[in-house]
């Protein structure tokens, strides 16, 4: 082998060192092949009373293709839901399992949100709460590994 073999070689050899230490100095957001969706993110929100809000959401595959069981551990509440992704949108029921309940008839609160699926992961979205006019808004931000 040539010296200048030697040192085309070496030159790649560090080059992928240099872009293996990068990548590992720098962790990007874990998806899966399929670009999933699962895994947790904080949460920042306003109620459809225009309370702000803020918590984890946890995010987990369902049973069926495209489908996400939800956990919200928010101020307050922790709500459980079933969401269903339709390319860059995911729609999903909520209801509150613990903690804050309908103001109104004393009855579990329960909604929708339908999030936007942002390319760098952020889901923005529209809350509704059953028996309010109004809707909130939450983003929520996947929580870096």
């Amino acid at each position: 082998m040539t010296t200048q073999n030697r040192t085309v070689r070496l030159a790649l050899l560090i080059s992928a060192l240099l872009v293996l230490t990068a990548a590992c100095a720098f962790p990007q957001q874990k998806t899966d092949s399929s670009g999933g969706i699962d895994g947790t993110y904080y949460v920042n929100g306003t109620d459809s009373r225009n309370i702000e809000y803020g918590g984890r959401l946890e995010i987990t595959p369902g049973d069926g293709s495209d489908t996400y069981s939800m956990q919200w551990i928010i101020t307050g509440s922790v709500q459980t839901g079933v969401g269903v992704r339709h390319g860059d949108v995911l729609e999903a029921e909520w209801s509150t399992i613990e903690g804050l309940v309908n103001r109104d008839d004393m009855d579990v609160s329960h909604g929708t949100v339908t999030y936007t699926i942002e390319s760098d992961g952020t889901l923005n979205g529209i809350r509704t709460t059953a028996g309010e006019t109004e809707t909130g808004t939450e983003e929520a931000f996947p929580v870096q590994p």
